[in-house]
């Protein structure tokens, strides 16, 4: 599994230009998302290339079509300051 874990790293990295430590975040925030594991403090804080590619597949982004309301809240809407 591991390995296979390392190939798929790799060709992320390659496919969309990222650093190696990106991709192997990345493919481990999937995983974390997918079994519903909390992430460490490292993971959630950190600012290295790991960090930043786990909290991006970990963290779901909605799409604008659904980000509407959040738990039954309505969503944001930017206040307009008045000339």
């Amino acid at each position: 599994m591991k390995v296979l874990s390392m190939e798929k790293s790799k060709v992320l990295a390659t496919r969309n230009g990222w650093s190696l430590a990106h991709a192997e975040g990345y493919i481990d925030g999937e995983t974390f998302r997918r079994r519903g594991k909390t992430p460490s403090m490292y993971a959630q804080i950190g600012i290295d290339e790991y960090c930043l590619g786990f909290r991006a597949s970990y963290y779901e982004r909605q799409n604008p079509a659904s980000a509407t309301s959040l738990d039954g809240l309505p969503a944001a809407t930017p206040i307009i300051a008045k000339a």
